[in-house]
């Protein structure tokens, strides 16, 4: 069965994975640990307790190109309640047409990302101290309701405000099935492989309508006391005319941002592990790439470092 969210023993709410990936990297350290997890469904959690293990949420490298997909799963002989939610809803999405030969619409078992809808704003603060405290849900679930408790239905769209979490969904299909997949942002209905371009192919129709990508290096500035992070792409826009005489593009952050953002102590890490010369780096975003007055090239401009996603990929891959 497919499961979505988890109730994390440590943090004593139901959490999704990618918020459980955020308070784990928010943990110091030197006292980073994983969490125990149990079935979100307080019924089947009250009965049989049975452990659910989360996957790939503590790892900050990736091991090959595709991007895994971090999520939890059910570990054998902790068996569920038959009546728990994730049995049920796994039962009710295998049935897809009426007796008759007609076919319904049912909520969808996958979580293949159906809207992606950027952040105008940070979501929440960085949480504090050991990490452990209550932290918003990454898709805006406080994490107040307990399951076994009214909660909103699932549905046949899977959407998020976490680029991060649409682009380990893109990652997963390749060649035709990049055509056929299709995700609506901001009202445009794009495939997959619109969605996501190439820094060289953005266009001035296309600035700000699609989420650029490719590999980029990381420097912080200035030494030896740096405030600032700039991540360099190695692809220039060359769909734009040159400003100031080059068409490179950047993402500049001011490291004091970073230490505001809820997802900061995980982007830290990346930035970290992706500057150490064992990883090669692949950045993803939405935003403008806009000109600036005295300074040659372009910048893109993140409104949500939530709209920014950086992944550190082993070197061994390539």
């Amino acid at each position: 069965m497919q499961i979505l969210e988890a109730w994390c023993e440590e943090l004593g709410r139901i959490i999704d994975i990618y918020t459980a990936q955020r308070a784990y990297f928010a943990q110091p350290d030197a006292r980073r640990r994983r969490f125990t997890f149990r079935c979100s469904d307080k019924a089947c959690r009250l009965a049989r307790n049975p452990l659910v293990s989360g996957v790939g949420y503590d790892q900050l490298a990736e091991e090959r190109e595709k991007f895994r997909q971090i999520h939890f799963r059910v570990p054998p002989g902790h068996p569920h309640l038959p009546t728990c939610r994730w049995v049920h809803d796994d039962e009710r999405n295998a049935d897809t047409g009426d007796a008759d030969g007609t076919r319904k619409e049912h909520a969808k078992a996958t979580n293949v990302i159906d809207v992606f809808a950027p952040r105008r704003a940070e979501a929440a603060p960085r949480p504090t101290g050991s990490g452990t405290a209550a932290v918003a849900d990454v898709d805006g679930n406080d994490g107040s309701a307990e399951a076994g408790q009214p909660r909103p239905a699932r549905t046949g769209r899977t959407r998020t405000g976490l680029l991060e979490k649409f682009i380990d969904c893109w990652s997963q299909f390749e060649g035709d099935a990049l055509k056929e997949q299709y995700v609506t942002i901001e009202g445009q209905r794009l495939s997959y492989r619109q969605a996501v371009t190439q820094v060289r192919w953005i266009a001035p129709d296309t600035n700000g309508r699609r989420i650029v990508y490719g590999g980029a290096r990381i420097a912080l500035w200035p030494d030896p006391q740096p405030k600032h992070v700039y991540i360099e792409f190695f692809d220039e826009c060359e769909g734009l005319p040159e400003h100031e005489g080059s068409r490179k593009l950047k993402v500049h952050v001011p490291l004091a941002r970073i230490d505001d953002y809820a997802g900061g102590g995980l982007l830290t890490s990346r930035l970290t592990e992706g500057r150490s010369g064992k990883n090669y780096v692949r950045v993803f975003a939405w935003g403008t790439i806009e000109a600036v007055a005295g300074k040659p090239g372009y910048r893109l401009k993140l409104e949500s470092l939530d709209n920014l996603v950086v992944k550190v990929i082993a070197k061994s891959t390539a």
